[in-house]
């Protein structure tokens, strides 16, 4: 965790799921005091995702880290007395509430405002504040269909959440964008990140190949896979990949392995060039994995390995510790983390420092105590259930999905 500008910043994270959760990690890695508020039973969706080890969900653990969790019922008076005046305090607040929510709630930008002028608020949907879309239910995959996007990538499910995470990115650099802007006016003001905005983005170049296609974009339009960039099945039946975009890269492989013939089919794909693509498969097929590891590591023409997770998670703690390592937590022991790759020489971000995700209501009594109430008062708060302090589950049992 980083010990500069950033740690005078308070960030109240209302968010579930991916979108929020990566946006608020960063600003927690950097130094930022992020707490969530939460539901008082539930809280974030990701504590519930499998696999859990002691209670904890897999989800929360990657992305809690440097966190404080808060229950509050917000339909509540009491609640809602007790987030104004902690968001009269604050910097920034990230929401991804459907539309409206907030208003709603009585605890929106505009309200906050009033209090504190100089609030980021930034709030996530689906198609922006103003759009009767965003108050229908949607998730990552639906946004996906909608933009174009699986009917180029074949109707396939992807492992990583894509529309969660180009908004992830959008967000951090929105509330980033906001917080230099305020240093400049001295202003707050409002973030209307949208989910398909974000996603569309991100898919710029296949919408131009697309018109400058004729207006056709199919998943053989698509540069990749090509001869020289691609991923081929070895003798024992593992992968090995080449991306040999410039074509000096693949003339030496072609000499080298004495195919010349394959050289004028570079850049040519599967329907191109199908007998280019036979040779190659043959050619990767007549040696192991370990061989074909052999012979690349002697060259130096864009290839890699394929590596299974158990040992790319052993290359990434060898080789770049600073990034992915195992940090001890008290509630699920030695864990595996990954930081935030933001390497910027004066505002360092090391997982050394770094404190393990909340049990959820973990940090109620102390926000409330430094609000300003009473011992009373937060009993009361408790007895009424306004809000909870939730103690640590010593429940060894692990989940495996």
């Amino acid at each position: 965790m980083s010990t500069a500008f950033f740690d005078d910043l308070i960030v109240l994270d209302h968010t579930r799921y991916l979108t929020g959760g990566y946006p608020t990690l960063l600003m927690a890695d950097l130094g930022c005091e992020v707490i969530k508020i939460e539901e008082l039973t539930k809280g974030d969706f990701c504590r519930h995702e499998f696999p859990f080890k002691n209670n904890m969900g897999s989800h929360f653990v990657a992305i809690g880290r440097n966190k404080k969790s808060l229950t509050l019922d917000l339909k509540s008076e009491e609640g809602k007395e007790i987030y104004l005046r902690l968001a009269a305090q604050a910097d920034v607040v990230v929401e991804n509430y459907r539309a409206g929510t907030m208003d709603k709630l009585g605890i929106g930008y505009e309200e906050v405002r009033k209090l504190n002028p100089k609030i980021i608020h930034c709030s996530i949907t689906g198609f922006g504040k103003n759009d009767d879309r965003s108050r229908k239910a949607l998730h990552d995959c639906n946004l996906q269909a909608l933009s174009g996007f699986q009917d180029i990538n074949q109707g396939k499910t992807t492992p990583l959440h894509l529309c969660d995470l180009s908004t992830a990115m959008v967000a951090s650099q929105a509330i980033l964008a906001a917080l230099c802007q305020r240093s400049k006016t001295g202003e707050g003001t409002y973030c209307d990140v949208r989910m398909f905005d974000s996603f569309v983005w991100w898919q710029a170049l296949l919408y131009q190949r697309w018109q400058f296609n004729g207006y056709s974009q199919t998943f053989n339009d698509i540069e990749y896979p090509a001869v020289a960039y691609n991923y081929y099945t070895t003798k024992d039946g593992r992968k090995y990949s080449i991306g040999m975009v410039e074509k000096k890269f693949f003339e030496i492989f072609c000499r080298e392995q004495g195919v010349e013939e394959l050289i004028d089919c570079h850049l040519k794909r599967q329907w191109e060039a199908p007998e280019a693509f036979e040779k190659m498969e043959v050619l990767f097929k007549s040696r192991t994995f370990n061989e074909w590891e052999e012979w690349f590591s002697t060259q130096d023409i864009c290839s890699a390995p394929v590596l299974t997770i158990d040992e790319a998670v052993d290359y990434l703690t060898s080789n770049n510790p600073d990034l992915v390592n195992y940090v001890l937590f008290p509630a699920t022991g030695e864990t595996l983390q990954v930081n935030s790759p933001h390497h910027i020489e004066s505002i360092p971000m090391s997982l050394d420092e770094a404190t393990p995700p909340p049990v959820l209501g973990e940090n109620t009594a102390e926000i409330l105590f430094r609000l300003g109430f009473s011992e009373a008062e937060v009993a009361k708060f408790l007895k009424e259930k306004v809000c909870t302090c939730s103690p640590f589950l010593n429940d060894t049992t692990d989940h495996v999905a």
